[in-house]
């Protein structure tokens, strides 16, 4: 039989053993395990999209935008087209944007996927933002973006700013009789239910005849019957008013030049690139219904 000291040794190492676990746990600072390291923003980024390309302009030092789509350059589709002169372009491909060895690859969300895919293949981190549909959805689109790339505070003025636009437009009519309206867009193109033209209509205080026929999205309308049913206000982009296109023929067509109601000239992009033209398109509509 062991002596009686050699029976409680190993009882004696296991408590030694635990006290110095435990005094090292006391001299641990209690914020050692709860502190999260500061995580790094993206510092190249790379956009396949011409709305991400203006939302980024807007929200991130130039400096870490290594490119745009080819879209953004041309005037025609981009405000911000004589801006981003020199900025290299990609068309949405693979071997444009891998040498570039961006830390983040932006698309939305009905960018060409084979491209993506093979860069997501690559390694590379690609975030697809969806295209918003509701006012509420462009506020969280450009916080998503921000949160992504470190902007977070220049977006949530920019959702601020948005927001008071909105609030304005709202306030203007209310208590107003509501006047009739079709939003008339490219091609004999009226804009019904379920859009966000449709949702800019109901906050401004007008009644979308499109609406209330039971159309949803967009449709085609006859010239005809858009007369009759006697709009009081038609509502057009400028994009669609301005290009040499057979919605150009619509537009200037003499039963519309002639005809009794007031026209609105909105800035174009709502239905596109909404995020960065929502605040113009607000302020432009309050202040056209003022007059």
């Amino acid at each position: 039989m062991l002596p009686f000291f050699l029976l409680k040794k190993p009882i004696f190492l296991a408590m030694g053993f635990l006290f110095f676990i435990a005094s090292l746990q006391a001299q641990t600072p209690a914020h050692t395990n709860t502190e999260t390291p500061l995580k790094t923003p993206p510092q190249r980024i790379a956009s396949l999209n011409i709305c991400i390309d203006q939302l980024l302009w807007e929200l991130v030092p130039h400096e870490r935008l290594v490119s745009f789509s080819y879209l953004t350059a041309n005037p025609m589709w981009s405000p911000i087209a004589g801006k981003v002169k020199g900025m290299p372009l990609n068309h949405g491909l693979a071997e444009e944007i891998v040498p570039l060895h961006p830390d983040i690859i932006l698309a939305g969300e009905f960018d060409a996927h084979s491209p993506i895919e093979l860069l997501q293949k690559l390694g590379k981190r690609v975030e697809r933002l969806q295209l918003p549909r509701t006012l509420e959805d462009i506020n969280r689109q450009i916080l998503q973006l921000a949160d992504m790339v470190g902007a977070t505070a220049k977006a949530e003025q920019m959702v601020q700013e948005i927001n008071a636009q909105i609030a304005e437009l709202q306030a203007a009519n209310q208590g107003k009789t509501p006047l009739t309206a079709f939003w008339y867009s490219a091609n004999g193109v009226v804009i019904g239910d379920g859009t966000l033209e449709h949702e800019f209509m109901q906050l401004a205080g007008l009644r979308n005849l499109a609406a209330e026929r039971g159309m949803f999205g967009f449709n085609q309308l006859d010239l005809e019957l858009l007369l009759s049913a006697q709009p009081q206000i038609l509502i057009v982009e400028q994009g669609s008013d301005d290009a040499y296109s057979l919605a150009r023929e619509y537009l200037s067509h003499p039963a519309l030049r002639h005809a009794d109601f007031k026209v609105i000239t909105l800035p174009a992009g709502l239905s596109g690139c909404a995020a960065t033209v929502i605040s113009d398109v607000a302020t432009q509509l309050k202040n056209s219904l003022a007059k």
